[in-house]
């Protein structure tokens, strides 16, 4: 393996850090870890204390007046509200916190989540007719939600059909834009520009929210919801979908994850307690590696209605009912991830000029379509490379992409259009689609594309730490801040420091190769530590970077360094 390069995200920012320091008082590895986040003086403040009442006012959006005011005509008249959705959690989610207020606000609403397989992925006019046959009676009014800003066909049908359909999406928009009533996706007007990490789930917030401003300010109803309510769905949809959690992604997010812990939701409840998390004890990392897997398995599988009746159940028997069906599905899906995995990588390893690549691409026949996305993700993160991963059915070829880096995929897929029959999602994470005569050429033209756009040196593997600092740093007043450091996760990650020169001068019995000790630097300051699958002998030195956090073991709390990446220290 090769040797990661160590750096240092604060470096060149000496100047914030000071003003942190001098101005806000804060201790110096916390001012290093808010400016590797480009925050200054100007901004802490709202970092520390956002609140709800911090988020921006949802009708910044263009047209969302006109949106909210069409809903509450529906409400009024008795109208069918459609919900059109998306099988992921990001989408799953989305369409339950909107079936949810508008319910609870008297409307009359379908909700339609497409069929992996049967129907494909977006908004479509056969997704559209499913819908339709699906809702009982005529439908007035269309809502997408995670999907829509390039499904400009099927809004075309639908407008045929004397609905009215509005657009809540946050996919990179074509060319072409439907002519929907309105278009609420932040990516799709220049003055959204710091809305622009909104997952799905979070623009149907936004429409949610001014759903229920604009029923109590013209008396029409909403007076019944606090909108803290369904920031449980937030919370869940915005981590599952990989955005960055900053901004008002951060507000969302930590209030989300409020609700979470309270478990008022009995879907939540069940789907808590079958993927075995502690009561009151959930991080973000939870919803990443342990709910968004299960509530993602019914829609890898094909389809994702009991991922939807899960978080919409009013019961709990229901909702374990829901929750045990998911635990099952997911099982199967690792089942068939792995056995993709394990022949997709002897595939691409024993390709000739492997080594060198930049770009990762695996084909198979009948691969399980469900599950290439995860294996896409597995390749990017092991090898560091741009992957693509297709299943071949037949004529065709249909697969997913994940990109590393700041590598823009729907920018390389953009110069490849004349081989694909489709391509969109985001810039690091794409869904695509070609004939299978395709395939050959399309490699050859995504690793050369690839290598227009960076660098091998930008491939090599990295670690990124906060700052170089001593164990004295880590003191009460550091730990004070860093419990307000968070939420953590994709674009905010924990604190992570270097440590260099520091001696085990202590270990204790440990197994599976992990160590844990005492650590001492070179002011003679001392720190207890956890490595896992990383043997630490006694009385050798290391260069680390380790995160620094509160081991709480049977009631006992006691602060530990985890070894994320070690060195050697040269003599």
């Amino acid at each position: 393996m090769d040797k990661k390069i160590w750096k240092c995200s604060s470096d060149g920012k000496e100047e914030t850090i000071e003003r942190l320091i001098r101005r806000k008082n804060l201790p110096r590895p916390v001012a290093m870890y808010l400016a590797s986040r480009d925050i200054t003086e100007e901004t802490v403040d709202l970092y520390f204390n956002a609140s709800i009442s911090d988020l921006s006012d949802p009708f910044r959006f263009p047209g969302m007046e006109e949106a909210v005011a069409r809903l509450w005509k529906a409400v009024r008249n008795k109208e069918q509200i459609l919900i059109h959705g998306d099988y992921d959690t990001d989408g799953i989610t989305a369409t339950a916190l909107l079936t949810w207020v508008l319910e609870k606000n008297g409307a009359f609403v379908t909700s339609f989540l497409p069929h992996r397989f049967d129907d494909g992925y977006g908004f479509t006019p056969e997704s559209l007719s499913k819908a339709i046959d699906l809702a009982e009676g005529p439908c007035g009014v269309l809502v997408t939600v995670d999907c829509g800003i390039n499904s400009a066909e099927a809004v075309a049908e639908a407008r045929k059909r004397g609905i009215d359909v509005i657009i809540t999406d946050h996919h990179e928009p074509a060319d072409e834009l439907p002519e929907a009533i309105c278009l609420l996706n932040p990516k799709v007007h220049p003055s959204l520009e710091d809305l622009r990490n909104l997952s799905g789930v979070g623009v149907a917030f936004k429409l949610a929210h001014a759903f229920l401003l604009y029923g109590r300010a013209h008396n029409e109803c909403g007076d019944g919801i606090d909108i803290q309510e369904v920031l449980d769905f937030v919370a869940l949809g915005t981590i599952a979908d990989i955005v960055p959690i900053l901004g008002e992604n951060r507000i969302l997010v930590k209030y989300g994850m409020e609700m979470l812990k309270k478990q008022l939701r009995p879907g939540v409840r069940a789907l808590i307690d079958v993927a075995h998390i502690g009561t009151g004890r959930m991080h973000p990392s939870d919803i990443t590696f342990k709910l968004a897997p299960r509530l993602n398995a019914a829609g890898r599988l094909g389809n994702a209605i009991s991922a939807l009746q899960l978080m919409m159940s009013p019961r709990i028997v229901d909702a374990y009912h829901y929750a045990n069906m998911l635990e099952k599905f997911n099982q199967q899906r690792q089942t068939k991830e792995q056995e993709i995995f394990t022949e997709a990588k002897q595939q691409v390893e024993s390709a000739p000029g492997f080594s060198d690549a930049m770009s990762i691409l695996a084909a198979g026949r009948d691969w399980h379509q469900g599950v290439i996305g995860i294996v896409a993700s597995r390749f990017a993160r092991d090898y560091n490379r741009p992957a693509i991963v297709l299943t071949i059915q037949g004529d065709e070829a249909h697969g997913s992409g994940r990109s590393v880096g700041g590598l823009n995929l729907i920018r390389i897929l953009s110069k490849s259009a004349h081989l694909l029959t489709r391509y969109g999602g985001h810039p690091m994470a794409v869904g695509l689609g070609m004939p299978t005569a395709n395939i050959e050429a399309f490699k050859a033209e995504f690793e050369a594309n690839v290598r227009a756009e960076i660098q091998p040196s930008d491939l090599a593997d990295s670690i990124k730490y906060d700052g170089l600092i001593q164990f004295r740093e880590l003191d009460d007043e550091f730990f004070r801040y860093s419990e307000k450091l968070g939420p953590f996760g994709h674009g905010n990650p924990q604190p992570l420091f270097r440590f260099d020169s520091v001696e085990v001068v202590r270990t204790f019995p440990i197994r599976n190769g992990h160590t844990r000790g005492i650590l001492r630097d070179g002011s003679g300051s001392t720190f207890d530590f956890i490595a896992f699958n990383r043997i630490m002998g006694l009385h050798s030195v290391w260069n680390v970077a380790a995160v620094p956090q509160i081991n709480e073991y049977y009631g006992e709390k006691r602060r530990q360094l985890q070894i994320m990446e070690a060195e050697p220290a040269l003599a």
